[in-house]
This record gives structure tokens, sequence and C-alpha cells, in this order.
């Protein structure tokens, strides 16, 4: 079994409940109100919905799995149905046998009841694939509307961009240079899921992973992202040598600072973030890169981080910025990069 992190187990043991109760309701118009029909329906409909969401969590994280995404949709489609199908005939016969219905034959309604699974199975993949296309979590806080009315948060954001970007994609031009980007995205977006990080916007050649700042200080873990994101960039560079004929590297930009965050758009709805920290941010990405410096922090994250034992920092000057009294201070960051495990490994 591959582990999560706690608190996506809870969100597989409220999948369960919702799908225990789903499999009550479903007896209960279809059969009788007889204790076993309930029982067995309830752990068939509990068993199917949490691990349903248990395999979309994992999806996310595990690079296998996760290659799955990369195939064409129809295609994708058809081996996820398939996956879920099988999934889904196992436990009903699993829980036939465990708890038989007396009078009733074994096979009776199965093919019904495995249709009306699979339904439900799909509902539960289109909610996970809108949230995948918003964004992870987005989906939720705009249901709940929870920056409906804007308001003020302190949060952390990792920069990672890819260097020398421009002379890649002149010497491999736009088409396969948008297919590298597109392979690098998802070689690094288990380092994010892993550490709890929010991919809050692809920019260019440029991923912003935001956390609330107490997330991202907690056990540095926006550092270990971090580490954990360039391992797999170099564990990859050899394939993309062989595919696209260039070894890629990452630089880094790490700050924290409050930011508006609020819904904005109507033809196009979307959580935003605004304010001087990500305007910050982004003049770090060009201080780095004016000085071939593979990452930086600014003081005001630094002072808020425990330093874990494989990084270093370096004072590398002061940053400049329009509205601000005093420069900011900024220092070179100095890693050893994590290499990539088989399997997903959670974050503390």
């Amino acid at each position: 079994m591959i582990p999560l992190h706690p608190r996506q187990y809870r969100i597989v043991a409220g999948a369960a409940l919702v799908g225990a109760v789903i499999g009550i309701a479903y007896a209960l118009v279809r059969f009788s109100f007889a204790w076993d029909t309930m029982a067995r329906a309830s752990i068939i409909g509990g068993a199917i919905s949490g691990l349903l969401v248990y395999g979309e969590l994992v999806e996310r994280a595990h690079p296998f799995l996760a290659a799955l995404r990369r195939l064409p949709f129809a295609l994708y489609l058809l081996v996820r149905t398939l996956l879920r199908l099988a999934a889904i005939v196992t436990i009903m016969l699993a829980v036939r046998i465990l708890i038989p219905i007396d009078d009733a034959p074994f096979g009776e309604g199965l093919a019904f009841d495995a249709v009306f699974a699979l339904v439900v199975a799909a509902l539960i993949s289109l909610v996970f694939e809108i949230d995948r296309l918003l964004g992870q979590g987005t989906l939720w806080r705009l249901l709940i509307g929870r920056y409906h009315t804007p308001r003020i948060e302190a949060r952390a954001f990792l920069v990672l961009d890819l260097e020398g970007s421009t002379a890649i994609a002149a010497r491999i031009g736009p088409e396969r240079f948008l297919a590298l980007l597109d392979h690098l995205t998802a070689v690094m977006s288990p380092a994010y899921v892993a550490h709890r990080g929010e991919v809050y916007r692809y920019v260019g050649d440029a991923t912003i992973v935001s956390w609330p700042l107490d997330v991202a200080i907690e056990d540095a873990r926006i550092l270990r992202c971090l580490a954990d994101a360039v391992g797999r960039l170099v564990a990859a560079r050899e394939a993309c040598e062989r595919r696209f004929g260039v070894a890629p590297s990452g630089r880094a930009a790490l700050h924290a600072g409050p930011v508006a965050v609020g819904e904005i758009g109507d033809v196009k709805r979307e959580i935003t973030f605004l304010g001087d920290t990500l305007n910050t941010v982004s003049k770090m990405e060009k201080f780095a890169a004016d000085r071939s410096l593979r990452g930086v922090i600014s003081g005001d994250l630094l002072e808020r981080l425990t330093l874990p034992p494989d990084f270093g920092v370096k004072d590398a000057g002061t940053l400049e910025l329009p509205g601000r009294a005093q420069a900011l201070p900024m220092f070179a960051l100095d890693f050893r990069p994590v290499a990539p495990r088989r399997l997903f490994r959670r974050s503390g």
C-alpha cells in the first residue's frame, strides 16, 4: 500500500463514509430494509468510494500511475474505466461471499449493481478531473465561497524555472520546447503534491508553487520540496537529452509575505493572488539569473525557517524594491538534490 499524508487519509475516510451512505440509500430503494442487504450495500459503497478516492490521490503523486495521464485522453479514459470496473466487480464479489443473503442467487443483480457503481465512480472521477483542471483544492474553495470576498493571507512561494530557456527554445523549436516543458512538469509535479504545495500557475517556462506560510515553514517543507523537485529534474536529464537533445537544469526563487486572495473572472472563474510578494519573487528570479545562482531565498522567509542539514546559505547581496525603505536581503541556496524514490514519499 502506497502511503499518503494523514490529511489525505481523512479525505479517503470521508469518501468511504459518503459511499456507505449512498450504498444504504441504494439498497433501500432497490431492495428492502433487511439488515443484511443494507450492511452489504454499505460495505460495498464504502469500499468502492474509499478505494477510488485513494487511487485518485495516489495517481497524483506516484510517477508510474501519473504517467497514465500522458496517454491520449480516449485511451486514458478507457484504461481508467476498465481498472475501475475490475476493482468494483472484485469488491462486490468479495462482499457477496463474506455477507451472503439468504435465498438470493449469488450473482443476482451483479451487472446492474456494477453499472450503478461505475456511474458513481465516474462522477467521483469527474470531480477530481475538474479539481485538476482548476488547480488542486480550487474547486472546493470555489464551492464553499472561501475567497468570494477577497482576504489577506500570509503565503510562501517557490518559483522554479528552466535555466537558459530562450536558447533552448531557439535550438529545438517552439513545438518541441513546449513538449519538453510538459514533460518536465509531469516529472516534477509529484514533488509538489508530496510536500503539500499548490501549483498556482504556469508562466512561460516557470512554475509557481504556493503554500500557506505556516504549512511551508513546518519542517522546512518548502525547502524539502525544492530539493525533491530538483532531484527529479536531475534524474530526468539523461532521458531529456535522448528525447529532446538538451539536459535541462532549473533555477529557483523562494519568498513569503502577505497577498490578497480572491475570486476573479466571469466567463472563466479562478482564484488569484495579488500583491507585492508576487512581484518581489518575480524580481528575485531575475536577480538569481543575473548572478548565475541556481537558487535564492529572501531574508524575510529565511528568518522563519530552520534549515535542514543538507541546506546551506550564503549572503548574495540585497535587492532594491520600489516602495520599500530597506533593500531586501538575498541569500544563495546550497543544497543537495534528493534522488527520487520509486514509491510515493510523504512529507511530514
